[in-house]
């Protein structure tokens, strides 16, 4: 029991002690926000409506300038790597492959031949 009381006095002190070393803080006093002046919004004001005015209006052509049109038929552009794009065999992936005409074709009969050839049979011997 006497540890108890020896413990919750030596707490107690800490505590007292803490206290003492902390720094009062008081609360914090409202800041006055600066107004504006009356010159500065009606400044602001103006070039808001300045840049409404320019951004809002439509845009205009002048009619001594004519629009001109293009003909994109006569425009070509050719890039500067395009010749890296032709590779060797190239032409083959442009065309077609002719394998033959259904013509040609002619069917075998295949009724009295084992499916693989001779060669690749292994030869078994009686053992």
């Amino acid at each position: 029991m006497t540890d108890d009381r020896e413990l919750r006095e030596l707490f107690s002190r800490l505590k007292r002690e803490d206290r003492a070393r902390v720094p009062s803080y008081r609360t914090p006093v409202a800041t006055v926000v600066p107004r504006w002046r009356p010159a500065a919004r009606l400044a602001v004001a103006a070039a808001i409506v300045l840049i409404a005015l320019v951004l809002g209006r439509p845009d205009r052509t002048p009619p001594n300038l004519a629009r001109q049109l293009v003909d994109l038929g006569v425009a070509s552009w050719e890039s500067p790597t395009d010749f890296l794009l032709i590779t060797p065999g190239s032409e083959l992936l442009r065309s077609v492959p002719a394998v033959g005409s259904p013509d040609d074709w002619t069917p075998s009969d295949l009724r009295g031949r084992s499916p693989a050839s001779e060669s690749t049979r292994t030869q078994r011997t009686p053992s």
